[in-house]
């Protein structure tokens, strides 16, 4: 056996997570390669079961919704007894795969990921494929890429339905102007959220014909960006009826210029559900609607599956595309729901519940909850070939069935039952 092999063998037989840890750094700085059972902290599945450490990775907790998406995640690290590790990529892609690299010398065998564009998302899942990480993406994927093409450690993708967020807040959003005029659209990034959200004010529009979606500038998804492109809006659609920005930031940024101008005839609204949008669709008047996709919960659900996923529990494969479910606020619901996500000491989801290794039997999702199926999500777009052959067998359409009848039934409980 050589020297390497035996510094290896002692390293294995390792249990305390700082000793190991110091290990590990000892063995980078000599050029050791420890297998990735190692870096884990895995050595085998009963110290793998017994160290359970989840790390979140998403933009900023500058912003609204990522501060609520870690609240969520904090409060559901804490029902679960879970060590935590919080990384923020700032937007930069380099900055962002250096995170993940970094995980396994952090010991996290759990990742929840917001990815700055879709095509991360392989790479993102390669690299805890390999480290033994059981991994979740939330809101972007690329079409036609799906978990079960890397392998079980990427445990699933959730996103909230885009397409229908876009659709009922747009719908309210035209009633409110009496469905006719020119509405400014304003968009995120290029993405498939975007995409989607696009798609679900289009279908909208569709039921007006007297509504004309104008503009199209991108915001991406930024407060102060928005605000730039409206000041060009303003002047290129003086009659405008309405502003619909595909998230609240962007739709508050354009909220803030047309009060500047005292055009506070022209009604807005947004997606996301911010506490300060809600608070200003309260009021009843010129933010119409926002759709909330409960950012706390979505961490939180995310967590609580990595979490069954450690300790042995196997997604079916409509279980690893989810939709999570939102809510469209207007003025008679936003204030209680902006109390209830956002105003309270407390988070009102029992994370614990939610878990299927800890109440097998009674386990309560709390949200509806529902599986995604990649043909109609991708429906148009390039690359339908692609789509790994597992959704094509004769099985699919009845454990697709099942799942929607699973998650439907456990549904028993929650704030927005």
């Amino acid at each position: 056996m050589s020297q390497e092999e035996n510094i290896i063998k002692v390293g294995a037989h390792l249990r305390n997570p700082v000793s190991r840890r110091v290990f590990m750094q000892l063995a980078a700085a000599a050029g050791i390669s420890v297998p990735a059972g190692l870096s884990m902290g895995g050595f085998g599945n009963g110290a793998m079961a017994a160290t359970k450490k989840a790390a979140t990775l998403v933009a900023t907790p500058a912003n609204d919704y990522w501060a609520a998406f870690i609240k969520g995640f904090k409060a559901t690290s804490a029902a679960l007894g879970t060590e935590q590790i919080e990384l923020y990529h700032d937007n930069d892609a380099a900055r962002e795969i250096s995170q993940v690299r970094g995980l396994p010398t952090q010991g996290a065998n759990m990742l929840i990921n917001t990815v700055i564009a879709a095509g991360e998302v392989p790479m993102i899942a390669k690299l805890c494929q390999e480290n033994q990480i059981y991994y979740t993406a939330v809101w972007e994927i690329p079409a036609w890429f799906t978990p079960s093409d890397v392998g079980d450690y990427f445990v699933n993708y959730m996103t909230a339905n885009s397409v229908d967020a876009g659709y009922q807040v747009a719908k309210e959003l035209f009633k409110s102007i009496g469905g006719e005029g020119e509405v400014v659209h304003i968009k995120g990034l290029a993405a498939p959220t975007d995409d989607a959200r696009t798609a679900g004010v289009v279908k909208a529009a569709a039921e007006f014909p007297g509504i004309k979606l104008v503009g199209n500038p991108r915001g991406d998804w930024v407060r102060e960006k928005a605000r730039t492109v409206m000041l060009s809006m303003v002047t290129a659609y003086p009659n405008m009826k309405a502003v619909f920005g595909q998230n609240d930031s962007m739709a508050l940024g354009a909220l803030s210029v047309l009060k500047e101008r005292n055009m506070t005839h022209v009604k807005v609204a947004g997606i996301d559900g911010l506490s300060e949008s809600l608070q200003e669709v309260a009021k009843g008047e010129q933010y119409v609607a926002t759709n909330t996709s409960l950012a706390p919960y979505q961490a939180g659900f995310a967590a609580v599956t990595l979490f069954d996923a450690l300790a042995g529990w196997k997604p079916t494969l409509a279980e690893r595309l989810l939709y999570t479910g939102s809510l469209t606020a207007t003025a008679e619901t936003a204030a209680s729901i902006d109390q209830k996500v956002y105003q309270s000491a407390e988070l009102p989801f029992d994370f614990k519940k939610m878990s299927r290794t800890l109440n097998p039997d009674n386990w309560d999702p709390q949200n509806n909850i529902y599986p995604i199926d990649p043909t109609t999500q991708w429906a148009g777009q390039e690359g339908e070939d692609k789509l790994n052959a597992a959704y094509r067998d004769a099985s699919w359409k009845a454990e697709f069935d099942a799942v929607t009848k699973l998650y439907a039934d456990h549904y028993k409980s929650g704030p927005f039952k």
